[in-house]
């Protein structure tokens, strides 16, 4: 077999490689894998409130926060899409002690109940079931 036929064969198989990635990647995977549900944009009034430093994160649903727990949950979305909107601020998951709290419900209506259950007051309303408080 010659240099050419070889480098012929080489170029062809690098081709058929590229084309198969661009064919995975735009059009397999978007037609089979679910769409991933955008954060939601009620979290970003968050950041004005609590803009640096450590905030304690309570809510109403669990997060997966130990080995082995589900990490597809509800509650566990919930808590990683605060902690996305506001980073660098650092989570403390179920710290109702720290000197703010983002309060966050998946049942809006729980929210003077979990509030009056925690000893906390409430600092800012951000969104129906977001909120921020403080400990009393």
């Amino acid at each position: 077999m010659s240099s050419r036929r070889v480098t012929a064969l080489m170029v062809a198989l690098a081709v058929i490689g590229m084309l198969r990635i661009l064919w995975l990647h735009f059009v397999s995977e978007p037609r089979n894998e679910p769409r991933r549900a955008p954060i939601d944009v009620r979290y970003a009034a968050l950041r004005a409130v609590v803009s640096s430093g450590e905030a304690g994160y309570v809510s109403d649903l669990p997060a997966a926060v130990h080995l082995g727990e589900d990490a597809a949950t509800l509650g566990t979305r919930m808590y990683l899409h605060v902690q996305f909107a506001v980073a660098p601020v650092v989570l403390r998951y179920d710290d109702a002690r720290a000197p703010l709290v983002i309060v966050n419900l998946h049942d809006p209506s729980r929210l003077p109940d979990l509030m009056d259950q925690r000893s906390l007051e409430l600092v800012a309303q951000i969104a129906a079931g977001l909120a921020v408080a403080r400990p009393r």
